[in-house]
């Protein structure tokens, strides 16, 4: 009943002062250029929209916070096109992030997190990619990156955690052929030079189910990050048969000490129990941050070997990002 009323409460804004209080808004634009040699295709992703971010107060202290992210997106000629598109020159209005989480319970409560959020799962659990070259690439191994839905967050002592119940939906706000995602991860402080998680997913999306258990790390040592993720399970596609899968992902990268400029090379295997070998990637990128408003980024992925039914990848993309 409190967690009720007070969210009723964090409404009622003008019985806590003026909206623009603690809040941030920033106008986002970025263009997108992607050279895609194994298939001779050269396409262009163009986003504009606002990111938001508001703290909502009481006289007793924070109530909560609030994300939104709502994006203007076109592609052009774009091959492959992601599912959230009707065409490779289509337009759509993507919503990344759009959340609230109450964190004004008592301390041995939970957090409450409900909205379209990133997946507690793996090194997106901590480092922000939305709308960055720099991937991790759940949802190629997921099937989705951000859900609608409700998730269970704390940070204690020693440990922080958060557990979501999603439908499953990706970007629209319900179930599609019962469809769901349950999970969840379970670390050490993110702010750490040395972070460890353990992961589990639980999942049908797209008619596909699959199960997923991972262990992620992060560590820093002055300038230098090493980061790593496995995850093992299996995915059951279209009610056929449950297959083996195992992926795994390998980063170093190094910031200069101003930390305008990024360098990354990430090393990838994929692992199914239906190809007769793994895949192997390698993604390497860099980015500038030129002042406080721009930056540009620069990376280029290759495939290692060669699939049994199509072309090697060989992707090469550069962005230009304007923040204001």
């Amino acid at each position: 009943m409190r967690l009720f009323t007070t969210i009723i409460m964090l409404f009622s804004v003008p019985s806590y002062g003026d909206f623009s209080d603690n809040l941030r808004v920033s106008l986002d634009g970025s263009a997108r250029l992607n050279v895609n040699s194994a298939t001779s295709n050269t396409s262009r992703i163009y986003a504009l929209g606002l990111d938001t971010h508001k703290v909502f107060s009481s006289v007793n202290g924070d109530i909560g916070y609030m994300v939104g992210q709502l994006y203007l997106t076109k592609l052009s000629n774009q091959t492959p096109f992601s599912s959230l598109f009707d065409s490779p020159d289509d337009k759509q209005f993507i919503i990344r992030e759009a959340h609230l989480n109450y964190t004004a319970g008592p301390k041995w409560l939970p957090n409450v997190r409900v909205g379209h959020f990133t997946l507690p799962f793996g090194l997106e659990a901590s480092i922000d990619t939305n709308g960055r070259l720099l991937d991790y690439y759940h949802g190629k191994n997921l099937g989705t990156k951000l859900d609608w839905g409700l998730g269970l967050n704390k940070v204690l002592t020693n440990v922080e955690y958060e557990i979501s119940y999603t439908l499953g939906g990706k970007n629209e706000p319900k179930t599609i052929d019962s469809s769901y995602v349950f999970s969840g991860r379970i670390g050490s402080l993110s702010h750490y030079d040395f972070i460890i998680g353990f992961s589990f997913l639980d999942a049908k999306i797209d008619n596909i189910q699959r199960k997923r258990l991972a262990i992620d790390w992060q560590y820093y040592w002055q300038t230098w990050g090493f980061l790593g993720e496995i995850a093992f399970g299996k995915d059951d596609k279209f009610q056929n048969k449950w297959q083996e899968e195992r992926y795994s992902l390998l980063e170093l990268n190094k910031t200069s000490i101003n930390e305008q400029l990024k360098f990354y090379g990430q090393y990838i295997v994929t692992d199914r129990e239906s190809d007769k070998k793994s895949q192997q990637l390698i993604n390497i990128g860099i980015s500038y941050q030129i002042d406080a408003k721009l930056e540009l980024s620069l990376s280029s992925r290759k495939q290692l070997d060669t699939p049994e039914s199509a072309n090697k990848q060989n992707l090469v993309r550069f962005q230009l990002r304007y923040r204001y």
